[in-house]
C-alpha cells in the first residue's frame, strides 16, 4: 500500500470508528490515539500530524452527523470545540509517532510512548460508563390531602430492595416536599416504601390544587439497572416511539419495552381524587468523542387517577429505553 494513500484512509477509519464506537461499545473510543499511532508510526512527523488530524476530523464528522444530521456539515463549532477539549493530543500522538522507530530505549520514544498512554488512558476514562438512579414522587390533588401515606413499590437491584437510594433525598426550597418520612414496611406484598406526609403545598398554577413532590437521586450506584418491584401481568412489548439512524447505527430511539402492574396504597384523613405520578428510572452515560456523549434511560413509570382509600390497587407501568447521542450546542 502506497503511503501517499494514507491520508485518506485515516481520514474513512476515523469516520468507520465513530460509527463502531457508537453502535458496538464507547470503549473503543480509547482506542483512537492507538490508531493516530499507527498512521503517524510509518510517517514523518509531518505526514504523522496530517494523518492523525484527518483521522480526527473523519472521527468528529462521524459524530457531528450522529448528533445532528444535516445541520453540523457548515457549523465548525463542534470540530474545534473537540479539537480544543482534546482532539489536538490525537495530533501530537502522530507527530510524535515516528520517533519511536529510532528505538523503545531512547528519551524522545519514552516521551511519545508515555503521551501515548496518558490519552489512552484519559479517553478510556470519558468512554466509561456511568450510572445514576433516580426515584420521583409526585401526587396532586385539588383537595389538601392531611395525614398523607403512601405506599408504593420499591427500587430492587438484582432481585433485592435498594435501601441506599432512599437514604439520598434531593431538597430544593419551594419546589420539593421536605416535610415527609420515608421508611421500608412489609407488607402482603412484600417490602414497600412508605411515604407520610403531613399536608401538600398549595399551588395555584396553573389552577388551584396541592401538590406533594419527592425525589431521591444517587450518582455512581452499582452498575446495573434498578427495577420495581413486585411487579404483576407483566407484557413484552416492542413498540418504537421515535427513532432516527445513520444507516445500521442507532443515534436516537424511544421505545416501549414492557408494560406490568405493580401494587399501592394511597391514605389519607381527608377522601378525595388525586393523580400519582411515580418514576423510576436508571441513566446511563459515557462519552464516544471528546463532546460527544451517547446515553442509555432506562424509566418505569407509572400515571394514574383514583381515589383515596386503605385498600390496595393494581396500576399499570410503562417501561421505556431511550438512546441519545447529544454533541456540542445540545
Amino acid at each position: 500500500m502506497k503511503k501517499k494513500y494514507l491520508p485518506l484512509i485515516a481520514l474513512a477509519v476515523g469516520f468507520v470508528w465513530a460509527l463502531i464506537a457508537a453502535s458496538v461499545h464507547s470503549m473503543l473510543f480509547a482506542l483512537l490515539p492507538l490508531l493516530a499511532f499507527v498512521f503517524g508510526y510509518f510517517s514523518s512527523w509531518q505526514r504523522g500530524l496530517l494523518n492523525s488530524f484527518l483521522l480526527f476530523l473523519g472521527y468528529t464528522f462521524a459524530n457531528a452527523l450522529m448528533w445532528s444530521p444535516g445541520i453540523n456539515l457548515l457549523y465548525p463549532m463542534p470540530y474545534f470545540v473537540a479539537f480544543i477539549t482534546g482532539g489536538f493530543s490525537l495530533c501530537l500522538i502522530g507527530t510524535l509517532a515516528p520517533l519511536v522507530r529510532r528505538g523503545f530505549r531512547k528519551p524522545a520514544s519514552i516521551v511519545a510512548l508515555a503521551v501515548l498512554t496518558a490519552v489512552v488512558i484519559w479517553c478510556g476514562f470519558l468512554a466509561w460508563t456511568n450510572y445514576g438512579y433516580y426515584y420521583q414522587v409526585i401526587i396532586n390533588s385539588r383537595e389538601n390531602l392531611e395525614n398523607l401515606e403512601l405506599y408504593l413499590p420499591v427500587g430492587t437491584v438484582s432481585g433485592e430492595p435498594y435501601v441506599e437510594l432512599f437514604d439520598n433525598p434531593l431538597y430544593v426550597p419551594g419546589k420539593l416536599t421536605e416535610n415527609y418520612t420515608k421508611e421500608l414496611v412489609d407488607t402482603e406484598y412484600g417490602r414497600m416504601l412508605k411515604l407520610t406526609i403531613p399536608g401538600l403545598r398549595k399551588d395555584d398554577v396553573p389552577e388551584p390544587r396541592y401538590t406533594g413532590n419527592v425525589i431521591f437521586r444517587q450518582e455512581n450506584p452499582p452498575r446495573k439497572l434498578i427495577h420495581l418491584i413486585p411487579r404483576y401481568d407483566v407484557v413484552p412489548v416492542d413498540e418504537v416511539s421515535w427513532g432516527r439512524a445513520i444507516g445500521l447505527v442507532k443515534t436516537s430511539e424511544s421505545k416501549i419495552i414492557e408494560e406490568f402492574k405493580v401494587p399501592i396504597m394511597v391514605k389519607s384523613g381527608t377522601d378525595a381524587d388525586f393523580e400519582l405520578r411515580l418514576e423510576n428510572r436508571t441513566d446511563r452515560g459515557e462519552w464516544i468523542n471528546f463532546t460527544y456523549t451517547k446515553s442509555n434511560t432506562y424509566t418505569e413509570l407509572i400515571r394514574y387517577e383514583g381515589s383515596t382509600g386503605d385498600e390496595w390497587l393494581l396500576v399499570p407501568v410503562e417501561v421505556t429505553d431511550r438512546l441519545r447521542i447529544r454533541g456540542v450546542g445540545d
